[in-house]
């Protein structure tokens, strides 16, 4: 890989680790659209990588980065006690179990229109977190011994099935269930998204991984995973993930709602506009 190279995955890791502490998205939303152009650039990369390859190593990547990004978020979060670890562990073991059925309705259903149709959700759910009552901003609210299992693991089943078969993080979908489905305090929401993508993305990281070595010699490249690159982004995004972190627990709990709204508001405006473009271009 390039120096150039190099210093641009830095920066982009840097900002994925800041934006993955301090909203619990993983950080996928930065790094994915940052590969497919470095990918595709290989005198940024030094390697030379097939066009039908570069999208799924871009996402392999990305999660491969996500691993120990979402731990480290989620580790420093648990140290503030501020990880609903019931919740993580009925909805991660719940998500594996639907991924693989995601996956297979992907192939079969228009994904713009369905793309279209969760950017459509998520603006609902940022208007409703803007305009909203504060119900989830209470201490009480899902106390210890209030952790509803049968919800939790139908939150998890829906984690797992859209997230494999819309093709988004699994913290996009998470979010809105730990805190409509499951009524995480708001305070303890970002954390608990971290350590449910941790459990997630390992699962999509040995998928990638016991797929086969499907590039060429020369490209960087491990079972779709561009090392240089990949190791680039988790030294920035390592780096940074204790700013999002040390940022958000300092927040006040309206203001982590408005966040919430704002950042669903971007990514379902920017996942309804590339889609709509997707299917006018078609």
């Amino acid at each position: 890989m390039t120096i150039p190279g190099w210093l641009a995955a830095l920066a982009v890791g840097l900002l994925a680790g800041a934006v993955s502490g301090l909203v619990g998205i993983g950080g996928g939303a930065v790094m994915v659209p940052f590969l497919y152009f470095f990918l595709g650039h290989p005198e940024l990369s030094g390697a030379q990588i097939p066009a039908t390859q570069q999208a799924v190593v871009a996402h392999a990547t990305s999660l491969l980065v996500i691993v120990p990004v979402s731990l480290r978020g989620a580790w420093l979060y648990h140290r503030a006690g501020l990880v609903e670890w019931r919740a993580v562990w009925r909805m991660g073991l719940a998500s594996v179990v639907t991924a693989s059925l995601g996956a297979r309705a992907a192939v079969a259903m228009p994904a713009p229109l369905l793309k279209m149709a969760f950017g459509i959700f998520l603006m609902v759910i940022a208007i409703r977190l803007f305009i909203g009552k504060r119900q989830s901003e209470g201490e009480g609210d899902g106390a210890e011994g209030q952790m509803h299992t049968g919800r939790a693991l139908a939150g998890g089943a829906a984690v797992g099935f859209f997230s494999a078969l819309l093709g988004v993080g699994g913290g996009l979908v998470a979010i809105p269930v730990l805190i409509y489905g499951l009524h995480v305090p708001i305070r303890k929401v970002t954390g608990t998204s971290l350590a449910l993508i941790t459990f997630t993305a390992l699962v999509g990281v040995a998928a990638y991984a016991v797929s086969g070595w499907a590039i060429p010699d020369g490209a960087g490249v491990l079972t779709y995973f561009q090392l240089p690159a990949a190791l680039a982004l988790a030294v920035g995004a390592l780096l940074a993930v204790p700013l999002g972190t040390g940022l958000q627990m300092r927040m006040p709990t309206h203001a982590l709602r408005k966040m919430f709204a704002v950042v669903f508001f971007l990514l379902g405006t920017r996942i309804i506009v590339v889609n709509l473009l997707s299917l006018l271009g078609s």
